[in-house]
């Protein structure tokens, strides 16, 4: 009878040893991928911050239950208010393997003397924060000037390398050239409430991104403007900005990984392909 419990012990003990040695598969590359932009409205104004957070996690939890692979809240959804004290119950409204990006807030440490504009994106069942790099004019300006973050964090997801950019470090096109760098083939903006001029320059912006990059760049606009999403201006890819009758884009994510293959003699020009310059810039 021991002999044979040791035995059984032993089987089981060598198939987990065998199992633990089998590599895990790639994740699969799904044909499509949804990514939600939340259609936050500025001008309401909860009673509490409790409400407020509330708020903000059934969004997620929604997008959850439909299936959304990507949630993004536009920049300065939050109107000031502290983020930190909802992440756990959002990543736990998110469910696994969930990309969320929580739109720039202002943050600052007692005993600062300046401020930071932060994201918290929750990539990996984890969050991350980032800090805004190009503050705007008006932001250097306050009483507590936000002062630049200095890192770029990079995210892989769904086999893809995704980036988060607030609006104005988007129209920054040595950005660009740091992202071409690294592949990377999503492009998330968060947008905030912005003038005219201000949407202008933005969706010029993005349009160039998806160009230089090759990649969709999706910009996540308030509740009072309808986002878009611009896709890579190869053959096989809709041209035009896109603008959902919904919040949803459903991008074509397989057929934009595999653009990055590297064309023949026959096929047209993909800068985002292009190896560095030959040539000199003179004045």
């Amino acid at each position: 009878m021991r002999k044979t419990v040791f035995f059984s012990l032993l089987c089981a003990a060598l198939v987990s040893s065998a199992m633990a040695a089998v590599p895990a598969k790639p994740p699969s590359i799904p044909d499509v991928l949804t990514v939600r932009a939340v259609a936050w409205d500025y001008s309401w104004k909860p009673a509490t911050d409790k409400e407020w957070g509330a708020r903000v996690v059934s969004d997620i939890a929604a997008a959850a239950k439909d299936g959304v692979d990507v949630v993004v809240f536009p920049e300065a959804f939050s109107q000031g208010r502290s983020i930190k004290f909802l992440l756990a119950d959002a990543k736990l409204a998110a469910g696994a393997d969930r990309l969320v990006v929580l739109g720039n807030t202002p943050y600052q440490e007692a005993g600062w003397d300046h401020a930071v504009s932060r994201a918290y994106i929750l990539s990996g069942n984890a969050w991350q924060e980032m800090d805004k790099l190009d503050p705007t004019p008006a932001e250097r300006a306050q009483k507590s000037p936000v002062k630049p973050g200095m890192r770029l964090p990079l995210f892989r997801f769904r086999g893809a390398v995704v980036a988060v950019l607030p609006a104005y470090s988007v129209e920054k096109p040595e950005i660009s050239a740091a992202m071409k760098k690294r592949a990377v083939q999503l492009l998330i903006v968060t947008a905030p409430a912005e003038d005219e001029e201000g949407a202008a320059r933005v969706s010029r912006a993005a349009s160039a991104r998806a160009v230089e990059l090759g990649a969709a760049v999706v910009v996540a606009t308030p509740a009072s403007t309808p986002p878009a999403l611009y896709l890579p201006a190869q053959k096989g890819f809709d041209l035009k900005p896109q603008t959902p009758s919904g919040r949803d884009f459903r991008l074509p994510w397989k057929k934009i990984l595999d653009s990055r293959a590297q064309p023949d003699v026959k096929n047209e020009s993909r800068p985002f392909l292009d190896p560095s310059p030959y040539y000199q810039i003179e004045i």
